[in-house]
């Protein structure tokens, strides 16, 4: 009975929590759902192998190496002795082969794999920041089609409650006709106004399908018309300034990666030292003079140097700095644009807002003016057209009340969505 109860409370809740979406949900979704969001994985793969195979330089190498010849002459030792000699003095064979298998250690390099590591991981933090960037374009365009599927079922709504509104009128101008205070002509007004409500809310529910299967398809999942839209809950009169955006880190990435590459400059520049033992058979071995062929070994040190990379280090570094200068100059044309738009849609913000509160004005007196109408109408001291005139008007104005409101929401929603505000949510 205890677990029929929880299943039973499991499947209310998870009807109840299926029937509304919210804009963060969707948002979420559609990144998800965007092909390019799976390069974050593959990225990382890519990373992990270079990374691995970097690790790899610290092993013991193993080179095997082979090589057969003849020469048209060979080292020999030609002495004249003042008193001849039966001795035969050493020669070089003109035929030479070898085989040789050199194992190599590296010991030290200056730092230039711990480096190579350290600008892996910064290359991808690079990428995975400037991925980031191109997927928060998608916050936009989701909010704008969120916002939208809103305004229109607000409409929606509105012209449902006119449809009634229309309706009642229809019942009562039949009424007037009985007590001859009004004629075909006035329910003929009354029609032609529920025809164009019914154009109206058949536009609108066409646009709504159109909308969410828009949606639908950014997020890839199949929404309902009659699922629930929840309105974000955006603070009004509490704007930030500070600036959050992945454009930023992207920035900093770039800089970070151009510093570890000047480190790597630093670390190509000294000597690199490590342990090697060579061991192989051919002719002529270690002793060059012995013509049978034998088995040899040498072990040893070697230390390399490339100072050629001196001659290219000084301008390869200005060259870095450049780079460094031309992403600084790139933030603080982000900031300033950035800035720019945080201005822009305060002033928008606090338009809208006015707009909102004579909205409410104009509605109080709309409501006025109509049920002025509607009584004059029953006293037969107002025409049927002038009452239709006041009721327009009071449905334009709850109308504009919507588009306002509306605008209002996604005029703050889409500042903080400038600045990447954490208050937006």
């Amino acid at each position: 009975m205890k677990k029929a109860f929880i299943f039973l409370l499991f499947s209310i809740i998870s009807t109840l929590g299926f029937s509304q979406i919210s804009i963060e949900y969707c948002q979420t979704k559609a990144k998800e759902n965007y092909p390019t969001f799976r390069n974050t994985g593959i990225l990382e793969k890519t990373s992990k192998y270079s990374i691995s195979n970097a690790n790899k330089n610290y092993f013991p190498q193993l080179n095997l190496s082979a090589k057969a010849s003849y020469q048209s002459d060979a080292t020999s030792i030609d002495l004249v002795f003042p008193i001849p000699l039966e001795m035969d003095l050493p020669k070089m064979s003109r035929d030479q082969y070898q085989a040789v298998l050199e194992l190599s250690q590296l010991i030290w390099d200056g730092g230039a794999i711990y480096t190579k590591k350290k600008e892996i991981k910064a290359e991808l933090e690079t990428k995975k920041a400037n991925l980031e960037v191109e997927l928060y374009t998608l916050r936009d365009r989701v909010a704008n089609i969120y916002f939208g599927i809103l305004s229109i079922k607000e409409q929606k709504s509105q012209a449902l409650l006119m449809e009634k509104e229309l309706e009642r009128n229809f019942n009562q101008v039949s009424a007037y006709m009985e007590g001859g205070l009004a004629n075909e002509s006035d329910l003929d007004q009354i029609r032609v106004e529920q025809l164009n409500l019914r154009q109206r809310v058949a536009e609108i529910e066409l646009m709504e399908k159109s909308y969410i299967r828009i949606l639908s398809l950014m997020i890839g999942e199949d929404l309902k018309s009659d699922i629930e839209f929840k309105e974000p809950n955006v603070i009004i009169g509490n704007l930030k300034d500070e600036v959050r955006r992945p454009e930023l880190m992207a920035f900093e990435s770039q800089v970070k990666l151009l510093e570890l590459k000047s480190k790597m400059l630093n670390a190509q520049s000294y000597p690199h030292l490590g342990f090697f033992a060579q061991g192989g058979y051919g002719k002529p071995v270690l002793n060059m003079f012995k013509e049978d062929a034998d088995f040899f070994a040498i072990i040893g040190l070697r230390m390399s140097w490339n100072i050629g990379s001196f001659y290219t280090k000084k301008d390869s570094k200005r060259i870095i700095e450049s780079n460094k200068e031309l992403i600084n100059t790139n933030k603080e044309a982000f900031l300033l644009n950035t800035t720019l738009q945080q201005e822009t849609q305060k002033a928008e913000i606090q338009r809208l807002e006015k707009l909102v509160l004579s909205d409410k004005e104009i509605i109080v007196l709309r409501e006025r003016i109509k049920k002025s109408s509607e009584y004059k109408l029953e006293n037969g001291t107002i025409s049927t057209s002038d009452y239709i005139k006041d009721v327009n008007a009071l449905d334009m104005a709850n109308q504009n009340k919507i588009l306002h409101k509306t605008q209002l929401l996604m005029s703050i929603y889409k500042y903080n969505n400038i600045i990447n505000s954490e208050d937006e949510k």
